[in-house]
């Protein structure tokens, strides 16, 4: 038993270490938001083999990026690995602007309400420098948001809202109870204009979130979802026994495998 104690060792500490992606691969600057006046922190991940002669890739737009980067990137290896399909470009965009005010679609009073600036950064100025000065594929179908709390919140608004420019929405337990659950009334608001689109839309949320007022709107823009959008591509998970921050990375992992299949 003495003989393995430093064995043990090594593996709780390879263990707690902090899973990063490559930074051989992995390109970083800052850009100037010309909507909200805001310099943001932006990393792209590039795919294994990445080859911008010959392929365009799609792109995952990560929010909470100084969080969510690494592992993002590195399931995004992983999984298109182990599906044997092409990877992708993860850009990680940091803050700017305080996420409660960057990330929210109405001003209240848990947050600033200056969503619109936020996706209009991402639209005006973000994406034309990615699909420059990467192999970034142009379409709407090619682009994914990813967001976990305020963050999947932002998701459901720029579905609802700026659904021209992504096609793809990955909403971990997003927070829709904001400002009295306004995104469910303005997804009734814009569904004649988008319901025509394809959407691939993955929802998730962590079991133990359904006693506190994260589940009702959850379920209730699901059920809008699944009975208004002839051309969606649509799932829903509740991770077992996990809550709000549990259940991020498992719902991650299982986003990410729903978009790998179903792109």
């Amino acid at each position: 038993m003495k003989n393995l104690m430093p064995f043990l060792l090594a593996l709780v500490l390879i263990s707690c270490q902090k899973e990063e992606f490559s930074p051989l691969r992995t390109s970083e600057f800052t850009i100037h938001a010309s909507s909200n006046g805001a310099d943001y922190p932006i990393k792209v991940a590039l795919p294994e083999g990445y080859d911008p002669d010959h392929q365009q890739y799609a792109t995952i737009y990560v929010l909470d990026g100084d969080e969510n980067f690494d592992f993002v990137a590195t399931q995004c290896e992983s999984i298109s690995h182990d599906l044997a399909t092409d990877g992708v470009l993860v850009v990680s965009i940091g803050y700017g602007n305080d996420r409660a005010v960057d990330y929210t679609p109405s001003t209240a009073e848990q947050g600033g309400g200056m969503a619109a600036e936020f996706i209009q950064f991402i639209h005006d100025d973000l994406i034309p420098r990615i699909e420059s000065e990467f192999a970034a594929d142009t379409t709407r179908e090619s682009r994914v948001i990813l967001g976990h709390s305020f963050g999947g919140l932002l998701g459901a608004y720029a579905f609802t809202s700026f659904n021209h420019v992504f096609g793809n929405y990955l909403m971990l337990s997003p927070s829709l109870w904001y400002d009295n659950e306004i995104i469910l009334i303005q997804e009734q608001d814009h569904r004649d204009e988008i319901k025509a689109n394809h959407q691939l839309v993955y929802l998730g949320l962590g079991e133990l979130e359904k006693s506190g007022r994260m589940l009702v709107p959850f379920q209730a823009f699901y059920q809008q979802l699944e009975e208004n959008y002839p051309g969606i591509a649509l799932e829903r998970q509740l991770q077992p026994h996990l809550d709000h921050q549990g259940s991020k990375q498992p719902n991650i992992i299982d986003g990410l495998h729903f978009y790998f299949q179903n792109r």
